[in-house]
């Protein structure tokens, strides 16, 4: 069911965002853009490439999960956004199967799209969590829209684990981890899909 697919993706989730499910390379001089967000750190030997970060905002953590879920308003690579269906989960939460298109990184290489499940939902503890992975013949769940000349790539258990602060604000945990099938692209673009440096600059500091 896409529920259970749902809460694995949230298990999966929460151990890389908050423990050692993915061994992290915390990335030295990188100074990234807010000042806010603080720690970024990279994948060392996972599949796909993965990049995580955390960082304060002064924004509640309802507001933030607005603007994270409205990806083309903060992500440039981001060509369109569908969300094809919402289904309420009886614990609150939402699912949306949702299917996206980005841009490709030089003119070389095919643009990528994604078939996604996103799950929000809240923790005990008031938190609240948006977590994502691929729908693929491996996970289960009804198979998405194909569209010629794009390249299927394949989002790893991801997401955003936004905690609320006592004076206010929000620290949020962000986890990208992603496979973006750098097999069909040429040789000499393949760093740039391979690379979990490049994905923290573009994908995790965007926000």
């Amino acid at each position: 069911s896409l529920l259970a697919i749902a809460e694995e993706t949230l298990a999966e989730f929460l151990s890389k965002a908050t423990g050692t499910a993915v061994d992290w390379v915390q990335m030295v001089g990188m100074k990234p853009g807010p000042d806010s967000i603080g720690i970024i750190a990279v994948s060392h030997n996972c599949s796909g490439v993965a990049a995580r970060a955390c960082g304060l905002v002064s924004l509640e953590p309802t507001k933030v999960a607005e603007i994270l879920k409205d990806r083309p308003s903060w992500y440039r690579d981001c060509r369109c956004v569908d969300v094809l269906q919402i289904i309420p989960t009886g614990n609150g939460g939402t699912i949306e199967l949702i299917y996206m298109q980005t841009y490709a990184p030089t003119t070389l290489a095919a643009p990528r799209d994604f078939w996604i499940l996103r799950y929000t939902s809240g923790l005990e503890d008031g938190s609240l969590v948006i977590c994502e992975r691929s729908l693929t013949q491996a996970t289960g769940g009804p198979s998405g829209p194909n569209a010629p000349n794009f390249v299927r790539a394949e989002v790893l258990p991801s997401g955003y684990l936004i905690r609320p602060c006592e004076g206010g604000g929000s620290m949020i945990h962000i986890v990208d981890h992603v496979d973006l099938d750098a097999w069909s692209v040429p040789e000499v673009l393949r760093p740039l899909y391979e690379s979990p440096k490049i994905l923290a600059q573009k994908m995790t500091i965007a926000v």
